[in-house]
């Protein structure tokens, strides 16, 4: 089926429109959303829809599916986190309904273009090699952890990163888009992805079929006939920075079993080349992160940890 694209107008500055651009698929009301683009320093999202809305071209649908390819496009134009007309992050503004600040009309626009669906799935990626991650959010009732559950079924992710239900971790998605869909009766389901550079084939595959089969969760297409890969891992996921500035060298493959104090690659210093820097794990578990090769500064991001649970 052949997407319907529209504009929701949300802003005029000086004569430039701002609007929320919406691609709907598939008969009736949307049964599900998928948003990308809330942060503009995570283009991944956007092929992963464009995958997506061509795979659905060949499929006979149910009931509709809802796409906002580019839910925050100032941001997405200067290539930043979030804009700079106000400095606001989109993921943690609510549903915007409390501001007049250009990233809240836009925040409270991909509310309202989501609102009806059951579930909303929010798409962003890292700056580290990563694989199809699913995020478990804290705070979540019996009733709608069950519901989460089936979703993180149907998606089939290389990674759960499960968030212990803390009040400091509460306290943090409380303020996040998914949080305000929640209160709005929409389920959402947060999913991380590598970043564009590192965005290879076999993972966007299992990202379409992970959507196909969520659609079909929703009802909007029959049960897709993709086999599940069923090798997700639920771990806590504990962040490793640089210690210095220069260029990381990585030594351990993602997704491989590490041990404490193992050595996961080196930092070739910046001002001392030759003297190489041994960047060793931080806990025992799986490597569900890394850079690539790549200039960093000291407290960058270079891996993450998945700690057994």
């Amino acid at each position: 089926m052949h997407p319907a694209y529209a504009r929701i107008n949300v802003h005029d500055a000086g004569g430039m429109a701002i609007h929320l651009p919406i691609a709907d698929i598939g008969p009736g009301p949307p049964r599900m959303t998928v948003v990308a683009g809330i942060h503009g320093d995570e283009p991944s999202p956007l092929l992963l829809v464009d995958r997506f809305v061509t795979a659905l071209r060949d499929v006979e649908l149910r009931a509709g599916i809802r796409v906002i390819a580019a839910a925050n496009p100032p941001a997405l134009l200067q290539r930043t986190r979030w804009s700079s007309w106000d400095d606001e992050d989109m993921n943690r503004v609510g549903d915007g309904h409390d501001g007049p600040a250009l990233t809240r009309r836009l925040a409270a626009a991909v509310c309202d273009a989501a609102t009806g669906s059951q579930l909303s799935v929010n798409l962003h990626n890292f700056v580290m090699r990563t694989p199809l991650l699913a995020i478990d959010p804290p705070g979540l009732s019996a009733e709608r952890r069950v519901r989460h559950e089936r979703y993180i079924e149907a998606l089939d992710p290389h990674v759960v990163w499960v968030f212990e239900d803390t009040p400091e971790s509460v306290r943090t998605f409380a303020t996040s888009l998914d949080a305000a869909l929640e209160r709005r009766g929409v389920d959402t389901l947060a999913v991380e992805m590598a970043d564009l550079p590192e965005l290879d084939e076999p993972l966007l595959a299992r990202a379409i079929s992970g959507l196909m089969r969520l659609a079909a969760v929703c009802g909007c297409l029959d049960a897709a006939e993709r086999p599940l890969r069923r090798t997700t891992v639920r771990v806590h996921r504990k962040l490793m920075r640089s210690p210095g500035a220069g260029i990381f060298e990585p030594i351990a493959p993602l997704a491989s079993p590490v041990e404490e104090g193992e050595v996961i690659g080196d930092l070739i210093p910046l001002e001392r080349p030759g003297d190489r820097v041994h960047v060793r794990a931080s806990g025992t578990g799986w490597l569900i992160q890394r850079l690539g090769r790549r200039f960093v500064r000291p407290g960058d991001m270079i891996a993450a940890i998945g700690l057994r649970l």
